[in-house]
């Protein structure tokens, strides 16, 4: 990662990213050492992490992610992109939530 996540961006995409896992009401071992991996990429402390629900996102987390620079959101999209897969399977409840992350926070798909 070149360019570091402010605590703000962190907590945002930690945020995003968490109910991402949780998106299939589906608990895979993949999927939450995909979350570790991507919280330790972005320097975060989950230590005393209290996530946000999903129905407040929006007004907690969305905005920030949208104001990030684009080397920030690619590198966000990648780490969707890698929990979304990281248990085999990218279901319609997961696909219906990373749409709405890149349609409405300006982020690009990125698929790697």
């Amino acid at each position: 990662m070149d360019e570091k996540f402010t605590p703000e961006e962190q907590t945002a995409v930690a945020n995003v990213l968490y109910n991402l896992v949780h998106a299939d009401f589906n608990d895979h071992a993949g999927e939450d050492d995909c979350l570790k991996a991507c919280f330790d990429e972005l320097g975060f402390d989950a230590k005393g992490f209290v996530p946000t629900p999903k129905s407040e996102l929006p007004a907690q987390a969305y905005e920030m992610l949208k104001k990030m620079p684009m080397v920030k959101k690619r590198t966000f999209s990648c780490m969707m992109t890698q929990i979304a897969r990281s248990d085999g399977h990218f279901g319609p409840r997961e696909q219906a939530f990373v749409k709405e992350i890149l349609d409405y926070c300006d982020v690009p798909f990125v698929q790697k």
